[in-house]
């Protein structure tokens, strides 16, 4: 703020948000990228300071897949604390200091659904301007944010489909099957019904699905014999009797 006039000295008045810059990262990991149900995974986010100047305030927000079970009392923080609401995580860090500073924070979730699962954690609060980041605006891109995901293989009887699907944003998407080069399907959301794995490309990504987890099709536990689950139909006849 400038006050006074001509011949006066300029001063400024801190206003409560810090001016000087700070340069904040985020990494999550996961402890494995195929599960089955009832596995227990662990999940990492780290954070560090890669400027010169410390950084306070910081908060790191998680939303966990809503197709996971939680396990309670698995939050393990270097530094601050975290708890869960509806499977949003937030994690109150405080001060990160200046040249590489970093914090971790582990927690675990168990496999309860077939299909793929992914989650999002970003910064979303600190004191001072990010460098190249904004805290808590989803930017695909920014180093404050990243996801990870884990697949269920899917188990298909004879005659059930999986319907796939990738948002909208992404354009040209082919579906692939391993194993094969050409796609097997195009479109933002295919039926599936063959065993095997599936992965897609788009004109604007390559496969990064939410994080870059295939769909794995298996064939079903305790599924009736192919000739038997042919749909089929009875009618039913008469025979014309004899009057006596």
């Amino acid at each position: 703020m400038t006050t006074g006039g001509a011949g006066q000295n300029d001063f400024k008045v801190d206003a409560g948000f810090a001016d000087y810059p700070v340069d904040l990262a985020l990494k999550k990991s996961i402890s494995t990228k195929i599960a089955q149900i009832g596995d227990t995974l662990t999940y990492t986010l780290k954070v560090w300071n890669e400027f010169t100047n410390n950084a306070t305030g910081v908060e790191v927000t998680d939303s966990i897949a809503v197709s996971t079970q939680f396990i309670n009392g698995s939050f393990n923080a270097s530094r601050g604390t975290a708890f869960i609401n509806n499977n949003v995580i937030k994690w109150d860090i405080g001060n990160i200091a200046a040249n590489g500073d970093t914090v971790t924070l582990t927690y675990k979730v168990k496999a309860v659904q077939e299909g793929v699962h992914f989650n999002t954690a970003e910064i979303s609060k600190t004191n001072e301007n990010d460098k190249d980041s904004s805290p808590n605006n989803a930017q695909e891109g920014e180093d404050d944010l990243d996801r990870q995901c884990f697949t269920v293989p899917i188990k298909l009887c004879f005659g059930e489909k999986v319907q796939a699907s990738v948002p909208a944003k992404y354009t040209g998407v082919e579906w692939f099957k391993t194993g094969t080069a050409e796609p097997v399907a195009n479109g933002n959301e295919v039926l599936l019904s063959e065993t095997g794995t599936y992965t897609f490309k788009a004109l604007n990504n390559t496969c990064p699905a939410e994080g870059c987890c295939p769909i794995i099709i298996e064939p079903g536990d305790n599924c009736c014999p192919e000739d038997l689950c042919v749909p089929f139909t009875i009618k039913q006849t008469k025979k014309a009797g004899k009057n006596i």
